[in-house]
């Protein structure tokens, strides 16, 4: 047993997570101060995700970590938003062949607090600039259920979006006011309005939350199952030791949150369902995905516009934030909406072959696939050789089997402790990083 296998089954057996790493390889942790050459790092690249941060919320929700602010003057989001039309301009520019627009996905903060001209500008833009837009291409949008109408999901339609994420996160309506949660809305209603219109559906619940049970964790999903919607994220709960998640809390143990796993899993594909990736479901027999993911962990990068919005370059990873800071969240925008952001302040990480390496492998696991022969094309090396040890330690445990095909197809157990796993693979400078940064993630 060598020294990886020996960790991760310690590990299991303790109950031990280290976090949701389901973030981009490597991680902000891994961010330092760095000069950004945007023209060099994009002017190779042909196929592209777009990100847009939309980081505006009515209030803020007790769990979340995201870079976002409580806002309600609409005239703020409109400037803000003609800054990142300003900023996809400048990128346009930078593509020698016309860039193809892979997926386009909307993020926050709540997208739909955002009013509908917002969108009307940035498809605007789209439509002018020097890009192709992929004829698969499914615009997402996350949407929160507590502040949508009819009204504006026909404007989303008119628009071009075509996937809605509902970030429902539970339908117990007492663990939704534990988490600052309105219960005005009747999902199936919305679903069916989203359906009149033709939209995709994705479902966001939360695995984990203050006084949430497995048993009420499995209503949810039972009463999801009335509509079938297209896809299921289940996220765990995460969040700073100040948060909802302190030691004295009513919250499940990590080895419940694995057990549960083991459950909703083998539930989900008697439903009809597929695991796509450890947090991911996606109903069989119909296309619709998250895109912008599955084509992340294919090696396409991502432009990420809008401020704190984070690039995933092959060359660069980099954004304007350091760490999550909530005090500098306004100071950040007003510089944002000010200033050419080619002037702005720059963190990140320049991406060596070491590095792409180790996160060819964590997007492999995430995807449940590694694909060596594509390795080999594309690093000129043996994974088995450059990963033996790790290699090695998932398949004694039972983690990932081994193909004719000379692929690593990860188990049900492997996606139980993808987290686990994914750390293992990290490179040792990463690891180093890691050590010198605490649980909030400011070093």
């Amino acid at each position: 047993m060598n020294k990886i296998e020996k960790v991760l089954k310690t590990q299991a057996k303790l109950g031990y997570w280290p976090g949701f790493t389901m973030a981009m390889y490597p991680s902000q942790f891994a961010y330092d101060p760095i000069n950004v050459d945007f023209e060099k790092i994009w002017s190779d690249r042909n196929e592209v995700n777009l990100y847009y941060h939309i980081p505006f919320c009515k209030k803020i929700c007790p769990y979340c970590g995201f870079f976002t602010i409580a806002q309600s003057d609409k005239d703020y989001i409109i400037k803000y938003v003609d800054k990142i039309n300003e900023q996809m301009k400048v990128y346009s520019g930078y593509f020698h062949n016309k860039g193809l627009i892979k997926s386009i996905c909307f993020g926050g903060g709540t997208p739909n607090y955002a009013p509908l001209e917002a969108y009307y500008r940035i498809f605007n833009t789209l439509n002018t600039i020097n890009i192709d837009l992929d004829d698969k291409l499914e615009p997402s949008m996350e949407i929160s259920p507590e502040l949508v109408d009819e009204e504006y999901i026909l404007g989303l339609n008119k628009v071009g979006i075509k996937r809605i994420s509902l970030g429902v996160q539970s339908l117990d309506l007492d663990l939704r006011k534990t988490i600052n949660r309105d219960n005005n809305y009747n999902l199936l209603q919305l679903v069916e309005v989203m359906r009149k219109y033709d939209m995709n559906i994705n479902i966001d619940v939360i695995n984990g939350i203050v006084g949430q049970t497995p048993k009420l964790f499995m209503k949810t999903l039972e009463r999801l199952m009335e509509f079938k919607p297209e896809t299921i994220s289940i996220y765990p709960l995460a969040g700073k030791e100040s948060s909802i998640l302190k030691k004295d809390n009513n919250t499940m143990t990590n080895k419940e949150k694995y057990d549960l796993f083991r459950v909703l899993h083998d539930y989900l594909l008697e439903e009809g369902y597929y695991c796509e990736s450890n947090v991911k479901f996606v109903l069989k027999n119909q296309t619709s995905t998250h895109q912008q993911k599955i084509y992340e962990y294919q090696g396409i990068d991502t432009l990420g516009l809008g401020c704190a919005a984070r690039s995933y370059n092959y060359h660069t990873h980099y954004s304007v934030e350091e760490r999550f800071n909530p005090t500098m969240r306004k100071s950040l925008l007003d510089e944002y909406i000010s200033k050419d952001f080619r002037n702005l302040k720059y963190y990140g990480i320049h991406m060596n072959e070491q590095e792409r390496k180790c996160r060819f492998a964590i997007y492999g696991i995430f995807i449940g696939c590694v694909d060596m022969n594509k390795y080999f094309k594309q690093f000129k090396s043996s994974f088995k050789t450059d990963f033996a040890v790790h290699v090695e330690a998932i398949l004694n445990l039972g983690y990932v089997r081994e193909t004719q095909n000379n692929e690593l197809i990860i188990t049900k157990e492997g996606r139980v402790y993808t987290d686990l796993i994914c750390t293992q693979f990290w490179s040792d400078k990463v690891k180093e990083l890691y050590k010198n940064t605490d649980k909030t993630g400011v070093k």
